[in-house]
């Protein structure tokens, strides 16, 4: 579908559609306005969880970063409104990933 103007951000004004048609030519990057992220570790039921929260990213920023992160964890996980749940305490390849995508994290909590 091509739109003249949308205030989405998935919105593309290149090539006009929404989704992105030309989203596979580009690399996509994960920054948001400030650029900062917090991640805290957390228990549910006896076990660890690392969320990531203050993304202010739009719905396909985050679920293609917690593709990668999954992947890369080999953790299950999901995304619940702008935070990021990871099973397992796995902070440092989190951070790794998120730093990777030039943004700054700050830890918060455990």
């Amino acid at each position: 579908m091509e739109l003249s103007y949308s205030t989405d951000p998935d919105w593309c004004p290149k090539c006009k559609h929404l989704p992105c048609a030309c989203q596979a030519k580009k690399k996509t990057t994960f920054t948001t306005g400030t650029g900062k992220v917090k991640m805290r570790r957390e228990k549910r039921r006896g076990k660890d969880m690392v969320v990531v929260f203050e993304t202010r990213m739009s719905k396909s920023n985050l679920s293609g970063l917690i593709k990668e992160i999954q992947k890369s964890c080999g953790a299950g996980g999901t995304v619940k409104g702008d935070t990021i749940e990871i099973q397992g305490d796995h902070r440092d390849k989190v951070e790794e990933i998120l730093k990777s995508h030039g943004l700054k994290v700050t830890r918060a909590g455990g």
